[in-house]
């Protein structure tokens, strides 16, 4: 546990990666955008609307092999939709996958 001062369990990496996920299990994957990634979770910036609860599967590929490949499961936390077509959603990784 990281002792700073916004109360986090995990340290967050400012990073804006490209990602691609899919909604609850459905197989027709979207795009999006990573940031503030955390070993707990992370923003997810994207077109397609998403809603508190929804459950996702989400990959994330760095362009350099500095960092290994993210492929979890999430859970929706939050959405701000402050921007008509873009969608930020906060989001808990509940599951690793290989």
């Amino acid at each position: 546990m990281v002792d700073s001062s916004d109360k986090r369990d995990f340290m967050r990496m400012h990073v804006e990666i490209g990602a691609r996920f899919k909604i609850n299990g459905h197989n027709e994957y979207h795009q999006g955008t990573v940031a503030d990634l955390s070993a707990g979770g992370l923003l997810l910036s994207t077109q397609i609307p998403l809603a508190d609860g929804d459950e996702l599967e989400i990959q994330v590929v760095p362009e350099k092999a500095v960092v290994p490949p993210l492929h979890a499961k999430l859970k929706v936390l939050r959405v701000d939709n402050e921007q008509s077509q873009q969608y930020r959603a906060g989001c808990k990784i509940t599951e690793f996958l290989s």
